[in-house]
């Protein structure tokens, strides 16, 4: 089984290493894994976001892609069932979900009528004091744990039906970062 790690290289750095090395290797302890595959031996060539497949037997692949500034104003709430603890290369699930509803810059996952996380990225909801990302996303980002040991992200049960008493949102990944919405729509 193949497992992805996508990782923002600015200056022949990883940035947050330190996160992205965590959830190898609680993937790595999870399934038992002899050995473990370290990011600290990849090639850092230049400022790009960086795909690496990896698995038991240690890095298979690494793919580099340039830097490209994407929008998002416009999202659709999904309701979804799966599970998705582990950062899988098969993301198919995502892709259908993508693929069968088109309008949309991002999807917000709902699960249990509980806010998760879009399908690239976890969020963060401002209230005009604080922000606050999922109790239970879906996928536990390096991003969003960063910015929670940090304590500028609290963690909450967001319903539903919470996401109209929100002034902003944000993205939150590896390659976006704290990417902040103040003007965005949200369809049921």
């Amino acid at each position: 089984m193949d497992f992805i790690e996508t990782v923002l290289i600015k200056n022949s750095e990883i940035q947050n290493l330190k996160y992205h090395q965590n959830r190898i290797n609680k993937t790595a302890k999870h399934f038992k894994w002899k050995k473990i595959p370290e990011l600290k031996n990849i090639d850092l060539k230049k400022d790009a976001r960086v795909r690496i497949t990896y698995s038991s037997s240690g890095i298979k692949n690494i793919e580099y892609f340039p830097l490209i500034k994407r929008n998002f104003k416009k999202f659709k709430l999904i309701n979804i069932s799966f599970e998705y603890a582990f950062k899988y290369k098969n993301r198919k699930i995502f892709e259908n979900i993508k693929k069968s509803f088109t309008g949309f810059d991002e999807f917000i996952l709902i699960k249990n009528n509980l806010i998760t996380d879009t399908t690239i990225s976890n969020l963060a909801f401002f209230d005009g004091k604080e922000w606050y990302t999922p109790k239970h996303p879906l996928f536990y980002g390096t991003k969003r744990e960063e910015l929670l040991d940090k304590g500028f992200l609290k963690e909450e049960n967001i319903h539903k039906y919470d996401l109209p008493y929100f002034k902003k949102i944000a993205m939150l990944n590896a390659i976006l970062g704290f990417y902040e919405i103040k003007d965005f729509d949200i369809i049921i």
